[in-house]
């Protein structure tokens, strides 16, 4: 797909891939599963945040593999759409979901709250460890590193 419009929105930019900073962001996003597991005992929202941004870790991971970065402007939203866009409908589900997580992670940052359900957390978690897997997957198979 071109991207053309996106950059003239302002809200990707091209890049070269660097394959070391993908394995590097992939590779954190791995550690962030790990704190959100450890948390989530005492404190569920915070696991959910953790879970969320390894999602959005493994977003960019995958951006900058197709020679892409999203801009500051609507930066996480940008993610998911490029993750829509390149991963397509069997990644759907799971796509609408890491887009429920970032309207419910931005109410728990910016709003205050604090009410995040055991089997939200659980969830949350759940769904970070299958895109990362998912993303990992897609790296390995066919696609191109432009």
């Amino acid at each position: 797909m071109s991207y053309e419009r996106w950059r003239k929105d302002g809200l990707i930019k091209a890049v070269i891939p660097d394959l070391d900073q993908v394995a590097r962001q992939l590779g954190r996003a791995s550690k962030d599963l790990i704190a959100a597991e450890a948390v989530y005992p005492t404190d569920r929202t915070w696991a959910f945040t953790i879970a969320y941004h390894a999602m959005v870790r493994a977003g960019r991971a995958f951006m900058l593999s197709r020679g892409f970065l999203p801009t500051a402007l609507y930066a996480h939203r940008t993610v998911i759409a490029f993750a829509r866009e390149e991963l397509g409908e069997p990644y759907g589900e799971l796509l609408r979901r890491f887009d429920r997580m970032r309207r419910k992670r931005h109410d728990l940052i910016y709003d205050s709250e604090n009410a995040t359900s055991e089997q939200e957390a659980r969830e949350a978690i759940k769904a970070a460890q299958n895109l990362l897997q998912g993303i990992r997957g897609e790296l390995k198979g066919p696609g191109p590193v432009t």
